[in-house]
């Protein structure tokens, strides 16, 4: 199958798990008739009934029915930096988690759920996990640094060339069996790993991003992240580094030419109305771990921790779906509506340059498992 089909069909699978996704939405929200709308519309186009009734089945196959209620065991609490959205991945992953927990435990186990940096950051949550005071959290990839530079790699621009791809990866065996290699000996199972998005360039009106060359001499906001400035000066361009709160006005008094981020965060912050420019480069992604305390995992009961385990990590494939969707369906179309200029780029000479003069430098910090990964995930679909 060639790599066009492949993506296609990704997308068309994506879109169709979205058709449960919607009721999720519109069942949170009480007046969600323009978006609702939207995914219907496009649901309806996109979706063809061969690939609807194989989605359904793989949903009869991995739902398990409920038993009966009886009185929570179990009190399992998880906790998220973001509030409650629509848009928000991490607390659609937690509502999923806590719907098939609880249903296939028969009321055995009770998820309490802890949005909006309730109880603290990420840092926190790491600690409360490793100590037993917290069962599961979602954390960003770059929180692990303060404990080992051995998953970096994962954000080093790049690396992969398309979301499908990199999403492929973050369910991969050998990427989830590698994380907890790293990460057990801290006290944290790593149950789930999600693509939280890609960083796509936008930039001011006046330099639209449509090639390689538009990187020469342009002043671009990255994180003061070495990989980060080392990529962008290999793009040719002049990296800036300044603080993320400021980038707005920055753009808008023209003291920097573009910027890089996700979709949602772009959205967010109303970065388009001053750099309308959105140039659909994957060059990075964000990475976000379902992390549990291996401490009150290892002291569940067989069948309870089976069933936990078995719930996130389908809930983690479900919200690197549903991501994939806001991502390339409803965030591009409402960039759209909003006037935003979506660029199209032929990636490879981009691709090409990254590979060619960035990666070899950071070579060494790139496991050769993920290599070999990424060379025969490739192959296979060429």
């Amino acid at each position: 199958m060639s790599k066009a089909a492949t993506s296609q069909l990704a997308v068309l699978v994506v879109v169709a798990v979205v058709l449960g996704i919607v009721g999720y939405a519109v069942g949170y929200y009480t007046s969600p008739r323009e978006i609702a709308g939207e995914v219907t519309r496009t649901v309806t186009q996109a979706v063809t009934q061969a690939v609807t009734q194989t989605v359904t089945r793989t949903v009869t196959q991995t739902v398990t029915p409920p038993a009966t209620t009886t009185k929570a065991e179990f009190v399992l609490h998880a906790a998220y930096l973001t509030a409650p959205s629509l848009y928000d991945t991490h607390h659609y992953f937690f509502t999923r988690f806590k719907e098939k927990v609880e249903s296939r435990t028969g009321g055995r186990v009770q998820v309490i759920l802890h949005p909006g940096g309730e109880l603290g950051d990420q840092a926190q949550y790491l600690e409360l996990m490793a100590t037993g005071q917290l069962f599961i959290a979602t954390i960003e990839v770059s929180r692990f640094a303060a404990y080992t530079d051995k998953l970096n790699f994962l954000s080093f621009p790049g690396l992969f060339r398309d979301t499908e791809e990199a999403m492929a990866f973050a369910e991969s065996d050998w990427l989830l069996e590698y994380s907890n290699s790293v990460l057990n000996r801290f006290g944290w199972t790593v149950l789930g790993i999600t693509v939280g998005g890609a960083r796509y360039f936008l930039s001011v009106p006046e330099k639209p991003i449509t090639s390689l060359d538009s990187f020469r001499g342009l002043v671009l906001r990255v994180m003061n992240s070495p990989p980060y400035i080392e990529a962008a000066k290999a793009l040719g361009a002049n990296p800036q580094t300044i603080a993320y709160a400021e980038c707005y006005t920055a753009l808008q008094t023209k003291i920097i030419d573009a910027m890089e981020n996700e979709v949602g965060a772009i959205i967010a912050m109303r970065f388009y109305e001053v750099a309308p420019n959105i140039a659909l480069i994957p060059w990075a992604y964000a990475w976000h771990f379902v992390v549990a305390s291996k401490q009150l995992l290892d002291s569940l009961p067989s069948d309870i921790r089976q069933v936990v385990i078995e719930a996130a990590r389908e809930a983690s494939m479900e919200k690197n779906a549903w991501g994939l969707f806001v991502e390339q369906v409803i965030g591009i179309q409402y960039l759209i509506d909003q006037g935003a200029n979506i660029i199209r780029v032929n990636i490879d000479p981009i691709f090409d340059r990254l590979q060619k003069e960035f990666i070899p430098k950071f070579a060494d910090r790139i496991p050769q498992g993920a290599l070999q990964w990424l060379e025969n995930y490739r192959k296979s679909v060429k």
